[in-house]
């Protein structure tokens, strides 16, 4: 796990105490990066202004960033109507410890995966069995990555119990299945409005036969155009208790990162997907685990 330096924020004429907690916070959180915090300061300070304001004037966050920030800072960590699912608590509790380790994660991913010279822009998220709920973990990383300015793209691979339409509250009509069928021009792609940089595929409708849909070689295509476009793309597996679907999966995404859940995966499940994934060449990036609250 990667150490978090907390960035100094020396005395300023025109920020409160308030202020420099809040820069500090838009810092440590990745929104914005250090190399602007004199270019804001000075802007801040020739304009009477806070730091969140002269962030947000200079275009270096968004509104809905500097409210975020302002709620985390107050300890408001409610964010009603926005219409994301509680569970993604990246989005809703950003401040909590909860959070902290899923960025964690991702600065880890970003190190040894997507920004790797021997990685890749693809990764798919697989767990052992429903108990770790893999859905979840690949929603809280795909909004990780896009916070921090990662162009992201996040696809339900799981055409046996889909999940991520509910998660992000978007339509379930038409997506991944469609085009694994032949169909592209019906697959829906959703920007999620809330989430700048983060695009959401759904199934789309459970097929009758996900695993000859895989087969086919459309992901192969749908996965190598994606990376013209994405920076990061996650693909949410069913659990290997449910079906095979995450090896045919992660032989095309060409990494996978196991999700468990402390005190319940069991042993044997985990090492024997361990095993599935190295016959089949699949590279094992890391590994998550979930604590039940």
């Amino acid at each position: 796990m990667l150490e978090t330096t907390r960035v100094p924020f020396g005395p300023s004429h025109y920020e409160a105490p308030e202020a420099q907690r809040l820069g500090e916070w838009l810092c440590n959180d990745g929104v914005i990066d250090l190399s602007r915090v004199d270019e804001i300061n000075a802007y801040g300070a020739a304009n009477n202004i806070r730091f969140g304001e002269a962030a947000l004037q200079l275009g270096h966050i968004t509104r809905d960033d500097l409210e975020r920030a302002l709620a985390a800072q107050f300890d408001d960590t409610s964010l009603p109507g926005t219409g994301i699912d509680e569970a993604l608590i990246v989005y809703h509790d950003r401040a909590s410890a909860g959070a902290d380790e899923v960025r964690s994660l991702r600065n880890t991913l970003a190190l040894r995966w997507f920004k790797h010279p021997q990685g890749a822009r693809t990764l798919a998220v697989m767990c052992p069995t429903g108990h770790e709920d893999g859905a979840v973990v690949a929603g809280n990383l795909a909004i990780a990555f896009a916070q921090v300015g990662f162009r992201t793209l996040l696809i339900d691979g799981n055409m046996r119990e889909p999940k991520l339409h509910q998660l992000f509250r978007i339509e379930d009509r038409s997506g991944l299945a469609a085009y694994l069928a032949g169909r592209p021009e019906e697959a829906a792609f959703f920007q999620i409005d809330s989430i700048p940089n983060l695009t959401v595929i759904p199934v789309g409708g459970i097929p009758p036969n996900p695993q000859e849909l895989l087969l086919r070689g459309l992901l192969h295509d749908l996965l190598r155009r994606a990376e013209q476009q994405w920076e990061v793309i996650l693909v949410s597996t069913p659990p290997a208790d449910l079906a095979s679907d995450y090896l045919l999966i992660g032989a095309e995404t060409m990494g996978g990162l196991i999700v468990a859940e402390s005190g319940q995966t069991r042993a044997r499940d985990a090492a024997a997907m361990v095993r599935q994934c190295q016959e089949f060449g699949i590279r094992l990036v890391g590994a998550a685990t979930v604590q039940r609250g």
